[in-house]
């Protein structure tokens, strides 16, 4: 990859440019029933039973609950293509069934167009998917993908049309790349349990000719002129919005100050969830506002054997209609050299030594500490 050293400016501070996707760039100038009680028997039970279809469609209402759960990087080619061919499209999920059941929502980054054609980009990694494994993410439920990444222009314009009309066809909601920037902006929506979540994605990597313009194809970078008009309307027209982003450095354990300055400006006009994914391994938790941010989410189903991203985690969200979020991790291994692209829950010292490095990684992020239960639950513990 190419090594940039310019300064760029967002949220009027500047930053240098040491590894690729540190920068953020400025493109232009900057009811509920109620009732009386009666004195008179009858009369109250008249009203309690004429109120009760009501009551129980707002208690409805008011209990319903969705579940999120949300992977990190991705990507089904390479080792992983052969691999799923051989064993099926569901084998990646088979230790994991139990962390998948109940869940509304399953998201993942594709950090790979699905397709057949295109020319590779001049790069060190290109990434490009057989059209027919999509079923693997139909296999395992998966229902919602970001596309803002630094692969999914890797075969061009031609791989990612046929990328996007592969997901439409297989009902996967995505955002985050399109034929244009306009579509590239535009927000998913899905509705569940009465409920609608908006979807939003961003890509703050290079190469910078993967990002769309007004003109020609591609990812969705967060220019400062769009980028929170469009989290507070996704917001203002949703329940929920979820917001992707893929940013900071490979391998990097500590996401970097712009990482953190976006992440609150995001919440700060509207966004409930920051999803973050790139850097291959996990970063820690920040709640801010009593919205979560996770700033990595690691590796899910890869194909690359890397010595390097060897546990990561799932995330699970409770979503309530009065928007409160419960926020549970799910740790997995996904050292290739011993799953084989799929991933098994952590058990026993090695699921507790997970759980130790995420609180360790997030003592930085939080004024207060991150609990995280024996469940994975997370909490702050007031100081």
């Amino acid at each position: 990859m190419l090594i940039f050293d310019r300064y760029n400016q967002l949220f009027g501070m500047w930053f240098s440019i040491k590894y690729p996707g540190d920068s953020l760039i400025k493109r232009s100038a900057v009811q509920r029933d109620t009732f009386t009680k009666s004195t008179f028997f009858p009369a109250v039970l008249l009203v309690l039973f004429l109120s009760l279809p009501y009551s129980i469609a707002y208690s409805e209402t008011t209990d319903s609950t969705l579940t999120l759960l949300s992977s990190g990087d991705t990507m089904l080619g390479s080792w992983a293509e052969t691999v799923m061919i051989d064993s099926g499209y569901g084998y990646p999920f088979g230790y994991i069934q139990e962390y998948i059941e109940g869940s509304d929502i399953f998201f993942t980054n594709l950090e790979a167009p699905f397709g057949t054609g295109g020319t590779p980009f001049d790069k060190k990694f290109n990434f490009r998917v057989k059209p027919d494994l999509v079923k693997v993410l139909l296999a395992g439920g998966i229902n919602l993908v970001s596309l803002a990444n630094n692969h999914t222009m890797d075969y061009g314009p031609e791989c990612l049309q046929q990328t996007l009309e592969i997901l439409t066809e297989n009902n996967i909601a995505f955002a985050g790349a399109g034929l244009d920037l306009a579509t590239a902006r535009k927000a998913a929506q899905m509705t569940v349990n009465g409920m609608s979540v908006g979807f939003l994605s961003y890509t703050m990597t290079f190469p910078e000719e993967f990002w769309a313009s007004d003109t020609t194809g591609g990812t969705c970078f967060p220019y400062e002129e769009y980028v929170f008009n469009d989290v507070r309307a996704a917001s203002d027209s949703n329940d929920f919005l979820i917001v992707s982003c893929h940013w900071g450095q490979e391998l990097r354990e500590t996401p970097k100050p712009y990482q953190t300055k976006m992440a609150h400006r995001l919440i700060d006009n509207g966004a409930d969830i920051i999803l973050g994914h790139h850097p291959h391994i996990v970063q820690g938790i920040e709640i801010y506002k009593e919205k979560p941010i996770i700033y990595s989410l690691g590796n899910f189903i890869f194909g690359s054997y890397s010595e390097n991203a060897r546990d990561s985690f799932l995330a699970k969200f409770k979503l309530r209609k009065n928007k409160k979020i419960v926020t549970q991790i799910l740790p997995i291994s996904v050292y290739n050299k011993v799953v084989e692209f799929r991933p098994v829950p952590l058990e026993g010292a090695a699921k507790t030594a997970l759980f130790d490095h995420v609180r360790r990684l997030s003592s930085e992020l939080n004024a207060d500490s991150l609990g995280i239960s024996n469940d994975g639950f997370v909490t702050l513990i007031k100081s």
